[in-house]
């Protein structure tokens, strides 16, 4: 009988159904566990904004802990209203990368959006791997040292094979959910949010008397000098945050 109620409440119906009333609510999509293979990827930020550049660390993990020859990395880039800016491939990887993303390197584009990373393979794996490249990003202001910060939360996956995927993983709830930040930027010159959308659908939102919606797979960047005790209010299970704080000459970026 418990398995019965188990097989039911992870069922897409028995899902919706427990998001919908909010009974052990289930953040991430888990159709992808019906794919095997696959290499699940951070909407990670991007920006090239008022002198920022951007600096992205990854592995190669299929090399470094699967000791899979001739893996290769799809890296695909959106601006914040998620029009596609550039798709490269990198096939010749060292165990540790870098790629530095600025406005030549984005045609021109002084801005702000996201970029997905998937390790891919066209070699047969006779295994049942999901991966995550929880990589790291930098961001830099002006040529000055890079705050680094690492992935912050699932948003799309494809088969290491490049033959399936889909995005927007984090599920919606019927009611609002509240996400608290739990610092104050009252002593900081300047304070920036960096929201990503990780849903499948288009989300709106609140801070404060502020409303705000993204579109699918995109992104904003909102103002939030001076403001203290920071509440989110979305229907989002997973609506968190980037966090830029700038003191003087002090700039720094981390997870709310």
């Amino acid at each position: 009988m418990k398995s019965l109620v188990k097989i039911i409440g992870q069922s897409s119906l028995g899902v919706k159904l427990r998001n919908s009333i909010g009974y052990r609510p289930v953040i991430l999509n888990l159709q992808y566990k019906k794919v095997k293979n696959i290499s699940i990827s951070d909407a990670f930020p991007w920006r090239t904004d008022n002198g920022y550049s951007t600096k992205f660390k990854y592995s190669d993990i299929l090399g470094l802990f699967f000791k899979i020859e001739n893996s290769f990395v799809e890296l695909t880039f959106y601006t914040q209203n998620n029009k596609l800016v550039k798709k490269i491939i990198v096939s010749k990887l060292n165990y540790s990368n870098e790629l530095l993303i600025d406005k030549d390197f984005l045609n021109g584009i002084e801005g702000y959006g996201v970029f997905y990373i998937f390790h891919l393979s066209d070699n047969y794996i006779d295994e049942d791997l999901v991966i995550s490249n929880r990589c790291y990003v930098g961001f830099s202001i002006k040529g000055s040292s890079s705050s680094f910060v690492h992935g912050n939360g699932y948003v799309g996956y494809q088969s290491i094979d490049g033959n399936h995927g889909s995005s927007g993983l984090v599920l919606s709830s019927l009611f609002k959910n509240r996400y608290r930040i739990q610092n104050s930027f009252l002593e900081f010159s300047k304070s920036e949010l960096f929201f990503v959308n990780p849903t499948s659908k288009k989300i709106n939102f609140s801070i404060g008397v502020s409303k705000y919606s993204m579109e699918k797979g995109g992104s904003i960047l909102i103002d939030v000098t001076g403001k203290d005790n920071i509440s989110i209010l979305s229907r989002c299970l997973f609506l968190r945050p980037i966090i830029f704080n700038y003191k003087d000459k002090f700039f720094d970026v981390y997870h709310a």
